[in-house]
């Protein structure tokens, strides 16, 4: 009864009178199109669908819109009654997109639990301390936190001066085995990996192992530009060769390289005038960036290391000194469905395989345990599954819609964890990614939205006109270029959704 309270009350945006407690996705280029579609636009108002058979009907119009270029799989289902009120391809075998993340949310709130978070340890095997000095080592055990910050951190080796450590006699020890050493998913796009949305998931990830910094204009023509940073973050050298040109200059752009010391050179030349450009960098040797790190912020610390700052395995049976735990799960997941985030996703999904395989977290044993964990509690039949990222970066990533209609039925029915799921789905026209769609038919969807080049996705939850709650899954893959087609043949369905009526 609780889910039905949450859909029927006063619709699935406004929940407080049931008394529940509540992937950056990838967007392609837009480009030039010469076949021009024409949707009809559907108005909520008391032009109604009655019945299943005209339900059908005008979905079979919406579907043939794109023509035979694409391949479109389509699934509808009463979450009241249990009847399938559309299929289409259900079982093909499709690229998902960012929609792959209900799998990852779901099988995160089975497996972990809405309470889990990441923990980051602070550890030693010294005794005591003697003179400000530690006798003994240091070790920084990071567990693939995506919403680890450098202030965590900062917070977390404050605690060597609360035992009045000014010292340490051994090494200083970052522990990175939580996961494995494979930092980008199977498949990812070369392009993707210079963005933030596709940055390294390992062990660390500090700041979601991005940096933020902004190129501010100098006030004379011919001047170097200024390097802004912002305390949050931990830098690397930033080399800055950038200058200012008159604002009349149209071809001005910044250039990002790195050399192999680990300098950030910015190069190139900007307009004159008021406004700064925002520079995103991803840390792609996450390993020297954090010994970088940790070296700098003992010394910010005053705390002298008599040894070396290197990676090794934490062992057993240490002295606790500090943790910092993370929100959460369900806040993570919030965040993760609402902002379509790919690095909460990734860490999810290897959090997942570490835990379910007992071996470091792997893009492997996470896709092996989130299938199995489904599978397991859903029903979903695993076959020709392939999770291989959680994010649905990748497109290598495949399911079918009878797959992820399996998933959104048990998450929809499944009391324990139903409303910290369906809460952190995007609402139409109100958040997420779905804030600037579907405005028609605002507040009437909960869904999860998808792209990559070639592939448009929708899953999730919609309310009909009697207030019947109705899961559907769409999946689009098609030519390159045509995200737009597909993006309106998909809220045409969802709207169709909401005007039926038994």
């Amino acid at each position: 009864m609780r889910i039905v309270c949450l859909f029927l009350s006063i619709g699935i945006v406004l929940l407080s009178s049931c008394n529940l407690t509540f992937a950056k996705e990838r967007i392609t280029k837009k480009t030039t199109v010469t076949k021009k579609v024409v949707y009809k636009v559907f108005h909520w108002g008391p032009s109604f669908l009655n019945g299943a058979s005209r339900l059908t009907t005008e979905l079979n119009e919406i579907v043939r819109a794109p023509g035979a270029t694409a391949t479109i799989s389509v699934f509808v289902k009463s979450m009241k009654s249990g009847e399938v009120l559309y299929t289409r391809n259900i079982h093909s075998p499709m690229t998902p997109a960012s929609t792959l993340k209900v799998l990852t949310a779901e099988a995160a709130l089975i497996y972990l639990g809405p309470q889990y978070r990441f923990a980051t340890q602070l550890l030693t095997d010294a005794k005591d301390v003697k003179k400000g000095v530690l006798q003994g080592n240091l070790y920084i055990a990071l567990s693939g936190d995506p919403t680890l910050t450098y202030n965590d951190l900062v917070n977390l080796l404050l605690a060597l001066k609360s035992h009045h450590v000014s010292a340490i006699s051994g090494n200083v020890y970052i522990d990175q085995t939580a996961y494995d050493q494979r930092v980008y998913g199977p498949g990812w796009d070369v392009k993707d990996k210079q963005y933030c949305y596709a940055a390294p998931i390992s062990a660390s990830i500090i700041n979601r192992n991005c940096l933020a910094f902004k190129i501010e204009p100098a006030k004379l023509v011919g001047k170097s530009a200024q390097v802004v940073t912002y305390p949050k973050y931990f830098y690397p050298t930033i080399k800055n060769s950038v200058v200012t040109k008159n604002n009349r200059i149209k071809n001005c752009a910044l250039h990002l390289t790195t050399t192999p010391d680990k300098v950030i050179n910015v190069g190139g030349c900007m307009p004159k005038g008021p406004y700064a450009w925002g520079v995103s960098y991803v840390i792609t040797d996450v390993n020297e960036y954090n010994r970088s790190l940790f070296k700098n912020l003992l010394i910010r610390l005053g705390v002298r290391v008599q040894g070396t700052v290197g990676f090794n395995t934490a062992p057993k049976r240490l002295s606790l000194i500090s943790q910092h735990a993370s929100e959460p799960l369900t806040t993570m997941i919030n965040e993760m469905l609402k902002k379509s985030d790919n690095v909460i996703a990734g860490a999810l999904f290897k959090k997942i395989g570490q835990l379910y395989s007992k071996k470091p977290g792997s893009w492997e044993n996470g896709g092996l345990a989130v299938s199995q964990i489904l599978a397991k509690h859903t029903g979903m039949k695993p076959a020709g599954l392939r999770a291989i990222d959680g994010s649905g970066i990748s497109p290598q990533n495949v399911m079918s819609s009878a797959q992820m209609m399996q998933v959104l039925d048990y998450a929809f029915h499944h009391t324990a964890t139903s409303a910290e799921f369906i809460t952190a789905l995007p609402v139409a026209g109100v958040d997420g990614t779905l804030k600037h769609r579907m405005g028609n038919i605002a507040r009437k969807v909960r869904a999860k939205t998808g792209t990559i080049s070639g592939v448009v996705s929708l899953a999730g939850y919609a309310i009909s006109a009697d207030n019947e709650p109705l899961a559907f899954v769409i999946i689009v893959n098609g030519p390159k270029g045509l995200s737009w087609q597909y993006r309106g043949m998909e809220d045409q369905i969802v709207t169709a959704l909401t005007r039926y009526k038994r």
